[in-house]
C-alpha cells in the first residue's frame, strides 16, 4: 500500500530509532499510556516539529501545509458557526456560490447544519468538536490528525464521531486519531491500530487482532473496552467463539 507519509529513525522525546508509515487512505489509531509519545508523534506528522530529514510526504499529494489539518486543543477566532466553518474556503478565494455548497455539504455531513446561525458559546461540547472538525476538513485536506478528540464524549457520541471520520475517509482524507482510551477502537473496524509504550511501538494490526492480547494491553496500562473484556474471558472458557462486539449478539450467542 503506497505511504502517504514516512517517519524514520526519529530520535525525539520517548523515540529512539522510531519508524512508521501511514499508507494512503487509511485509518490509523494510534494508542498508548500517558507519556508513551502518541501525541508527540501527531505533532511530528503534522510538520509542528522540526525533524529534519526524518520525516518524507508523498509530494505528488501532500503539496504543502493547507493539504494537512491537526487538531489538537479546540479555540475558535469567530463567535459564530457559519463564519468559523466558511473562513477556511473564504481564505483560499472560492466564490460565494461554491463556499456555500461546501458549507452545506459539510453541515450535513456532520449533522451540524441546525447549528449554522448559532453562536459559539451556544453549543455543548460535541457540538464544538464537529463544528471545529467540519472547518478543518471544508477545503478536502489529505491528512488529518486528532488529538484526542474523544477524551469527554459519550459512547454514543463517540461511536458517531468514529463514523463520521469513516465518512471522511471514504472522501480520500487518510485519518489519524490518537486516543489514551481503547473505547473508540470498537467503533472503527477498519482502522489499523499501533500501540505505543515509552516510544516503542509494542503492538499493531487490525482491531481483533491488537486487542486480543489483553495481557500486553493490561501490562502497559490499558484497559479493554467492557465487551471486548468479556468476550476474551468468555472465550477462555470456551464460551464464544471469538470477540463479539454487540451486546445482542453476545446474548444469543449464550442462549443458544
Amino acid at each position: 500500500m503506497k505511504a502517504l507519509v514516512r517517519v524514520d529513525n526519529l530520535m525525539l522525546g520517548p523515540f529512539t530509532k522510531f519508524s512508521i508509515e501511514i499508507p494512503l487512505n487509511s485509518f490509523i489509531f494510534i494508542t498508548g499510556s500517558n507519556n508513551s509519545g502518541k501525541s508527540l508523534l501527531l505533532k511530528v506528522l503534522a510538520g509542528l516539529v522540526n525533524v529534519k530529514n526524518k520525516i518524507t510526504y508523498d509530494k505528488e499529494i501532500i503539496k504543502d501545509n493547507k493539504d494537512i489539518s491537526y487538531i489538537g486543543n479546540i479555540s475558535f477566532n469567530f463567535d459564530t458557526v457559519l463564519k468559523t466553518i466558511r473562513y477556511p474556503v473564504e481564505r483560499l478565494g472560492l466564490d460565494d456560490g461554491n463556499i456555500n455548497t461546501l458549507v452545506k455539504d459539510i453541515a450535513k455531513d456532520l449533522k451540524i447544519t441546525n447549528l449554522l446561525n448559532k453562536n459559539i458559546k451556544d453549543l455543548n461540547e460535541y457540538e464544538k468538536l464537529r463544528v471545529f472538525l467540519a472547518s478543518k476538513v471544508i477545503y478536502n485536506p489529505k491528512l488529518l490528525l486528532l488529538d484526542d478528540p474523544c477524551l469527554f464524549l459519550s459512547p454514543l457520541e463517540k461511536e458517531e464521531f468514529m463514523s463520521f471520520l469513516e465518512q471522511l475517509r471514504t472522501r480520500g482524507i487518510t485519518i489519524v486519531v490518537s486516543s489514551s482510551s481503547l473505547d473508540e477502537v470498537v467503533y472503527t473496524i477498519n482502522s489499523i491500530i499501533y500501540v505505543l509504550d515509552k516510544g516503542m511501538i509494542v503492538s499493531n494490526g487490525d482491531m481483533l487482532e491488537v486487542l486480543s492480547d489483553d495481557s500486553l494491553l493490561n501490562k502497559i496500562g490499558l484497559e479493554l473496552p467492557f465487551m471486548v473484556d468479556l468476550s476474551v474471558k468468555l472465550e477462555y472458557y470456551n464460551l464464544v467463539p471469538k470477540i463479539n462486539l454487540s451486546p445482542l449478539g453476545m446474548v444469543e450467542h449464550l442462549w443458544k
